[in-house]
């Protein structure tokens, strides 16, 4: 391999090393952050003594929790895909950048992102509003961002699935040769 290829190359894997660092540490930050987020009703319940030991209060701590977990949930499944794009980047910090590890890996992160979206977008306002009486039907809260952030995750998910191709015809090239 030429220098004019392998510092680069190096360059790269280091800084992909890097990312994976910054990519667990912003996981732990989003699910630290989403936790603390959805705990509000929680909360709430437990200041205003809703929670009693009678069946209504029972009913109401469960509601609680269930809207609790469903406000947290975006920030978790979120917190899992960057967890999935750490794999990717210290399989790119190895070196190893056509496998079929990495670009599964790839993939599942850009789903997750998906799945984090379609949950803070559809999911989640509506069954909380079902939880909490406050409304019927589907509700959508979808900004400009939203749809940017869809529109690249999505395009992560292309990504992997290209990537996978290529490591596949690698492969396959490597038991030929």
């Amino acid at each position: 391999m030429t220098d004019a290829i392998a510092v680069p190359l190096a360059r790269a894997q280091t800084l992909a090393a890097g990312a994976a660092t910054v990519a667990v540490v912003g996981a732990g930050l989003v699910a630290l952050g989403a936790l603390a987020g959805g705990s509000a009703p929680l909360v709430t319940a437990l200041r205003t003594q809703e929670v009693t030991l009678d069946l209504k209060g029972m009913a109401a701590f469960a509601s609680a929790i269930g809207v609790f977990t469903l406000l947290a949930l975006p920030g978790l499944l979120l917190a899992g895909a960057l967890l999935d794009l750490s794999k990717v980047l210290d399989d790119f910090g190895k070196g190893q950048v056509f496998t079929l590890t990495a670009s599964a890996h790839l993939r599942k992160a850009g789903e997750g992102a998906l799945w984090a979206l379609a949950f803070k977008v559809v999911a989640t306002p509506t069954i909380v509003s079902w939880i909490t009486h406050e409304g019927r039907g589907v509700i959508w809260k979808i900004e400009a961002f939203d749809i940017g952030l869809i529109a690249f995750a999505a395009a992560i998910v292309v990504l992997g699935r290209v990537l996978e191709a290529a490591a596949q015809i690698k492969s396959d090239n490597d038991q030929i040769v």
